[in-house]
């Protein structure tokens, strides 16, 4: 302000800087060349619930959260010390007895290249720290689930191309076509559930869906959960087209599952139920589309899966334990 404005233009010049740092949405103060500070805008005193009394000079640390306040001095000291801007993010306690997390920003003023005063602001951040988080969060979550699928993707070439028979490409095709569409179906759900109707639509597709029979109520999976019966349903589908009963045109295939509530832990109950093909026998030698069948779920899910070679079709029973977050 300068020192020739009359007394009048200076007070007019004093009430509306007053209203327009009260108006602002920050927490704002100043503060004396050594950091004493001898002002703070209203929303401070509304955010915190102190009063000037208790926040003269270097009451603020009051408010401050005690694991945080040494390395905010530490760097608070050196600021003043050198006459430098000073940022950080750091907790400030609320009249409700919360912390917050507000980013600090200090501006000094200068006459003559020589601080005069400090000019701080408190934002709060909240919201931005929590979606840091949740960010953080997500790609910790695609992290693991990229390293997951990688890991299928690796067993599912290993045992699909260990012997290059004229198929052998075809069978790898698919099964990370498999992949890929309850990945699809995950995505629509943000990753946080599959519905087990959906899943068994995607997997028998290729098939021809007039060639089953569905039912079974409204359940969701977890993702985990997902892609394991995902890919065990596609198994089950390619088997049946190529060995069971969809191998003969009268050949049909029933997909029945319930809910079993009666134990400890909820269980989703899944038949496949093949009938009406050719007279089908055990395999002497078990491929890897049988091992995936019989181990996928219960290496991933904790299930129970029994596979019988009955004379009138294959029969596939599987037991999966449901998490209580997303039974509907």
């Amino acid at each position: 302000m300068s020192q020739l404005a009359s007394e009048s233009e200076s007070d007019i010049t004093y009430a509306q800087f007053k209203a327009l740092a009260n108006s602002m949405p920050n927490l704002a103060w100043m503060a004396h060349p050594d950091g004493w500070v001898f002002w703070y805008n209203d929303r401070w005193y509304e955010y915190t619930g102190t009063t000037p009394e208790q926040m003269a000079g270097w009451g603020w640390q009051s408010v401050h959260h005690p694991d945080v306040l040494p390395k905010m001095l530490e760097r608070w000291t050196h600021a003043i010390q050198h006459g430098e801007f000073f940022q950080m993010i750091f907790p400030l306690r609320g009249a409700d007895g919360l912390y917050r997390p507000f980013l600090t920003r200090i501006e000094p003023l200068r006459e003559n290249g020589a601080v005069v005063g400090w000019f701080g602001t408190n934002t709060d951040v909240t919201e931005q720290e929590r979606d840091r988080e949740r960010l953080q969060l997500l790609i910790h979550e695609l992290n693991h689930r990229v390293k997951n699928t990688l890991a299928t993707v690796h067993s599912i070439a290993l045992h699909s191309l260990r012997e290059l028979k004229q198929n052998s490409v075809e069978l790898f095709e698919n099964r990370l076509l498999a992949l890929a569409a309850v990945h699809d179906v995950l995505t629509r759900e943000n990753w946080t559930k599959a519905q087990v109707f959906e899943l068994v639509q995607t997997a028998i597709a290729p098939a021809g869906r007039e060639n089953f029979d569905v039912s079974g109520p409204q359940v969701d999976v977890s993702p985990r959960t997902a892609s394991a019966l995902a890919m065990t349903l596609h198994e089950l589908c390619t088997n049946a087209v190529r060995h069971g009963s969809l191998s003969a045109p009268s050949g049909r295939v029933a997909v029945e599952w319930s809910i079993d509530a009666e134990g400890r832990t909820p269980k989703l109950h899944l038949v496949w139920r093949e009938y009406d093909g050719s007279p089908i026998s055990p395999p002497s030698v078990k491929g890897f589309g049988m091992r995936l069948i019989e181990k996928t779920l219960a290496s991933e899910a904790g299930a129970r899966v029994a596979v019988e070679f009955r004379p009138e079709g294959l029969r596939c029973t599987m037991d999966i334990p449901l998490a209580a977050d997303v039974l509907k």
